[in-house]
């Protein structure tokens, strides 16, 4: 047969490109990329042995060394859906390679029966072999290193599809790419058994795989000179398969968004790369990586770097002001030390503590690196419980509403109650809204748990028809994360519709945090329409202004609990309170004083003129059944 290898050498060629490109620019030497650097030679090997191979057919080619040529072009040829697979399971590994016996046995069985079946042939005949006229033929064993060769292309697409959030856009085109056009230049190389396409196939996929997966360039943030969080990850994951001992120290600027909204994103671009080159001057040749808006790390390797020297010289490049753009900028920073694998012994950990970290609240630490070990891992690994707990909780309606009952002072009982959301874990125990609120103002879960409590709120509501039992109106808290929802208005309206519940039997609670955002005026001025009020929580904190309460149309005030605590220990704030109070009546303003706990308090307040009271002196927040009980409409 005469063979056509036009496609054999066009192959040949495009793999030497890619190689000339890999080995010229700087690449991170992680596992993935050597097991890139395994694929591209093998497919270079199998290019250069598919020409050969031809020549092999020559009958005055020893039967040896055409027997030798098939049998490596064979392995190598068949190695690469296992150098495919092999790279995409690393890529998306999570472990820092610690594999088990079971993945390992998946992984390597059988490509190691592919190798045995291959060369054993010249013996068995099993794969390939020669008759005595120097035909070729495929033994009876061939079908198996077919269907081990789907068995990889299959697992790489079933673990492309299951880590396909790990995989970006690109990559997943890549490994799709890989996989059609391997089977299509299969059905074109069978159809056309002379025309030898299968290698320039494998090496457009190479390249493919080259461009979206493996170039360096995506590890590099080309303006700051520095590899990304990309390289990082992949540095990261490099040093942990190693298992060798290191330190990372992750530095964040923490006035630098402050500096960004004041100066431009220009300007902070100018003044990272002007840092970057400071700090590359002090820390060279140890790698600076930028990981996001203001923060970058260092990789300390145990064997070949000083850690104290190094954190000295960045603390006392950090300390000195930053001359840019003709001004002399000071920097905040925060600087965080890791340890390996004394802190943490995965790569995820490690990963998980640095961005668990990023989110929490440092003071001033006088130039001292903080430890960001177990209690800051421990603390991530609390969150995600949390967040699961909670998803759990929104899919089978586990959440509890609690109710506090607020007492009028003139009507001498519980006249209405605020509506509170409770979460409860076998394992954790009562989990405090402090904590997981926030949790679910982050991730928008917030905005599910709302509509639970105002839909739980308005069922028992109309259940009980308790605006005809002497209780006005129930206070349902509502959040920032609520009030930007564009249909906020349609659908508190929908459910009170739905359960047949007089608006003005709703009270919505809003903090000054929420009027700060400047997200509520649309929301009120619809919402207080029908007849729905709304109540000012936590006043005399944070952000208290008078101009809030004037601005908006708020019918309660509702006084801080710890503002009503320091009057009743200092003569300066009970005048302070006594003033408010007076002010606050005189603008026509409902009061309710919370964190009433003695009846000292409470006659306190009664005498300034605060007609609601709420607190444990009255009732701690309970279950429906038991506030129905309170309010004597069970």
């Amino acid at each position: 047969m005469r063979y056509v290898i036009h496609y054999d050498v066009a192959a040949l060629i495009l793999t030497v490109i890619i190689l000339i490109h890999f080995y010229h620019k700087k690449s991170i030497r992680s596992s993935q990329t050597y097991v890139f650097i395994g694929l591209i030679w093998t497919l270079l090997l199998t290019d250069i042995i598919d020409v050969a191979s031809v020549l092999a057919d020559d009958p005055r080619i020893p039967l040896a060394v055409a027997y030798g040529v098939n049998a490596v072009y064979l392995i190598a040829f068949n190695m690469l859906p296992f150098w495919c697979y092999l790279y995409l399971f690393i890529l998306t590994d999570r472990s820092g390679g610690r594999w088990t016996a079971v993945q390992k046995t998946v992984l390597f069985l059988p490509v190691s029966v592919t190798i045995l079946m291959i060369l054993t042939s010249p013996f068995t005949k099993l794969v390939f072999y020669y008759d005595s006229n120097w035909v070729y033929y495929h033994g009876a064993g061939f079908p198996v290193l077919c269907m081990i060769t789907g068995i990889y292309m299959i697992a790489s697409m079933v673990l492309t599809i299951k880590s396909r959030t790990a995989l970006t856009g690109w990559q997943r085109t890549a490994v799709y790419f890989y996989l059609i056009a391997a089977c299509m230049g299969a059905v074109v190389q069978n159809m056309f058994p002379n025309v030898l396409v299968m290698q320039f196939v494998a090496a457009l996929t190479v390249l493919l795989l080259y461009m979206s997966l493996e170039n360096p360039d995506d590890d590099e943030e080309k303006y700051l000179g520095i590899y990304n969080r990309s390289g990082f990850d992949k540095m990261i994951a490099a040093a942990v398969g190693k298992q060798d001992e290191f330190h990372v120290v992750v530095v964040t600027i923490t006035n630098f968004p402050a500096i960004r909204e004041a100066l431009g994103a220009e300007f902070s671009r100018i003044l990272t790369k002007q840092v970057v080159s400071n700090l590359k001057t002090e820390l060279k040749p140890l790698e600076l990586y930028y990981l996001t808006e203001g923060k970058l790390a260092v990789i300390v390797d145990e064997k070949g770097g000083n850690l104290d020297r190094t954190v000295a010289a960045i603390r006392e490049e950090l300390d000195e002001p930053v001359v840019t753009g003709g001004m002399n900028l000071q920097l905040e920073t925060v600087m965080i030390q890791l340890d390996y694998p004394e802190d943490v012994k995965t790569v995820e950990d490690i990963m998980d503590s640095i961005d668990y970290s990023a989110n929490i609240p440092y003071e001033s630490n006088d130039g001292e690196v903080i430890r960001a070990g177990g209690e800051i891992l421990a603390g991530k690994r609390r969150e995600s419980k949390i967040l699961q707990i909670m998803k759990n909780a929104l899919a089978n309606g586990t959440f509890q509403v609690y109710y506090q009952p607020i007492y009028s002072t003139s009507q001498e009982k519980f006249h209405s109650a605020e509506a509170l959301i409770r979460l409860y874990d076998n394992e954790l125990g009562f989990i405090s809204p402090e904590e997981f609120i926030p949790m679910a103002e982050k991730n928008g879960m917030i905005l599910k748990i709302g509509e639970f409590v105002f839909r739980t709120v308005c069922r028992m509501m109309a259940r009980e028809r308790i605006w005809e039992k002497g209780i006005d109106y129930i206070e349902i808290n509502l959040s920032v994360v609520q009030c930007m929802q564009e249909d906020i208005c349609e659908m508190l309206y929908g459910i009170m519709d739905e359960y047949d519940i007089p608006y003005s039997c709703i009270n919505l609670e809003v903090t000054e945090t929420t009027i700060a955002k400047d997200v509520l005026w649309d929301t009120m001025e619809r919402m207080t329409v029908g007849g729905v009020t709304f109540s000012l929580d936590d006043y005399g904190t944070g952000y208290s202004n008078l101009t809030n309460v004037i601005k908006y149309p708020f019918h309660i005030v509702k006084l801080d609990k710890s503002m009503v605590w320091y009057a009743m220990e200092n003569e300066t704030a009970m005048r302070a309170l006594r003033h408010t109070v007076a002010m606050l009546q005189d603008l026509d303003m409902c009061i309710v004083a919370e964190g009433v706990e003695t009846k000292e308090q409470k006659d306190i307040l009664q005498e300034m003129g605060c007609e609601y009271l709420q607190g444990y002196y009255f009732s701690k927040p309970v279950p429906e059944k038991e506030f129905l009980e309170k309010m004597k409409i069970a």
